[in-house]
């Protein structure tokens, strides 16, 4: 399962992730099953992400005009967390999941 950071601008505030950590060669937002492969009650349970507030990395949005390589970044709508019971941190096991409103969930576009 790949590793993701999230970062948000200083200035203009959007949200990006990026994948910090593929979990193969060429895998990236296209191509790792953990991003496409969603089961289908929901999104793929991961461990909580890097989160970094920055003014020195350029906001894909605003200072590159929209154009960067989706495999690779993707902007932020919204975020939110929830709680995983059960035994098996990825999610394979019977377990209850409580998020935090359907609002407050994580889009990644």
């Amino acid at each position: 399962m790949c590793n993701v950071t999230f970062f948000q601008h200083k200035s203009c505030k959007h949200i990006w992730a990026i994948i910090s950590t593929p979990c193969g060669p060429f895998m990236n937002f296209h191509t790792c099953p953990s991003f496409c492969d969603a089961p289908a009650g929901g999104s793929v349970i991961k461990a909580t992400p890097g989160f970094y507030r920055t003014a020195s990395r350029a906001c894909p949005r605003c200072d590159l005009g929209g154009v960067y390589d989706r495999g690779a970044v993707r902007m932020v709508e919204r975020m939110g967390w929830g709680l995983h019971w059960g035994l098996d941190p990825e999610g394979g096991d019977w377990a209850v999941e409580v998020r935090m409103g359907e609002a407050r969930g994580c889009v990644i576009l």
